[in-house]
């Protein structure tokens, strides 16, 4: 068995949220990333890194900590902006600046710079404790996109 694979057996043991973070019941594409949680009193969405989250190199893959962003961006907006929907992503940007290993908690910490009539700006820093592991930007339209 790889080293992946044996500490990935480990790891299912003990992959237990930070207190205060439950689960999240994501839908559509992010109901297929495992190990997602948020914290009910904080705007602060966090992910367990499990092995199907990992790359070739055995760090978390920059697609799974861009899809923790974009969630953590949305719903972080959706709630400062009272909607009952999440805004859509006009652009997201991220720069990462430190591999996450298996079995890392790391959590998405957004700050929401502007909330206008329809266009939002925020950004964000992924920390795994107070290791800077990524750090994204991102626009977002809200309320001019209506569910079909």
């Amino acid at each position: 068995m790889s080293t992946t694979l044996a500490q990935g057996a480990a790891l299912a043991s003990d992959d237990a949220p930070l207190d205060g973070f439950v689960p999240m019941v994501p839908s559509g594409f992010v109901a297929q990333c495992t190990g997602l949680y948020f914290h009910p009193q904080r705007t602060v969405i966090a992910a367990r890194i499990r092995p199907e989250h990992l790359n070739p190199l055995g760090i978390a893959h920059g697609g799974f900590l861009a899809t923790l962003a974009d969630t953590a961006f949305g719903r972080a907006l959706k709630f400062a902006a009272g909607s009952e929907m999440p805004p859509a992503t006009i652009n997201l940007s991220m720069d990462y600046l430190c591999p996450a290993p298996l079995g890392a908690w790391i959590e998405a910490h957004v700050q929401i710079h502007r909330l206008g009539r329809t266009l939002y700006h925020a950004s964000l820093d992924l920390l795994d404790g107070e290791r800077l592991v990524a750090r994204g930007k991102a626009t977002f339209i809200g309320n001019a996109l209506k569910p079909r």
